[in-house]
């Protein structure tokens, strides 16, 4: 795929997430202030699938890749990470900003193409990545996306990655390819957090096997240190998502 090609992809996505998100966050969480409350409250909580793999996250520089609402840089700043964010929805970083000062912390939000973050002028500033559900099948050239990872990422950083497992959204997954070696791009709707709500527009999707990803990450520096599957939510004899954890 030719750069043209991509950069016309990565347009099309922004513009379907910039669809109504900030609406769609509030019917999903309420408001900036009650949603801020319940993270104040309970932190983990909104962090379960990434503390048992980060450890002691006070006085951490952290990037949270593609993160969207800001429910986990939130989490993470009350529990005194220094965070940003990098994120391409202008929606999403609204509702990120006024989460975090209704938490009465303070993030950064960085709004631009994740592939474009060298332009930041922040590589090999962070010591964790965390990338959590619904990063990958964004991209196109995940070689791409990981050597970006690898400069962003202090010598003997961190990478932590919770995402749908290949099997769920290549096999399993309504709108996927049912095909887990096909390599087309898929359009299918962008996530609605209202489960029954209707379509707020329509992504182009890569979905990746594991060896690939695992794969792309070796290839750009990472070592990895661990990597475990967890069942899907609705039928546990199924993988549903996976966790790389990847040094740097």
């Amino acid at each position: 795929m030719t750069s043209e090609a991509s950069d016309e992809r990565t347009e099309a996505n922004r513009h379907a997430w910039n669809a109504q998100r900030f609406d769609a966050w509030l019917s999903a969480f309420g408001s900036p202030e009650a949603e801020a409350r319940r993270i104040v409250a309970e932190p983990g909580q909104v962090l379960r699938r990434l503390l048992p793999y980060l450890g002691e996250v006070a006085g951490k520089r952290i990037c949270n890749v593609q993160g969207s609402h800001g429910r986990v840089a939130v989490a993470l700043a009350h529990l005194g990470a220094d965070v940003l964010v990098i994120d391409f929805a202008e929606d999403n970083r609204r509702f990120a900003l006024e989460l975090a000062a209704c938490a009465g912390v303070v993030i950064d939000y960085a709004l631009c193409d994740v592939l474009k973050a060298d332009e930041l002028g922040r590589n090999r500033q962070f010591d964790v990545l965390v990338l959590e559900l619904g990063i990958l099948h964004y991209h196109q050239d995940l070689n791409r996306f990981f050597q970006v990872m690898r400069e962003l990422a202090t010598d003997g950083g961190t990478l932590l990655l919770n995402e749908f497992h290949p099997i769920q959204r290549k096999l399993y997954w309504p709108e996927g390819p049912h095909h887990y070696f096909q390599t087309d791009l898929i359009e299918a709707d962008v996530p609605n957090p209202a489960q029954d709500g209707e379509s707020l527009g329509r992504c182009m999707y890569r979905f990746w096997t594991l060896g690939e990803i695992v794969t792309a990450a070796v290839n750009a520096g990472f070592r990895i240190a661990r990597l475990d599957e967890h069942p899907d939510w609705k039928d546990p004899t199924i993988p549903g998502s996976f966790t790389m954890l990847a040094e740097a």
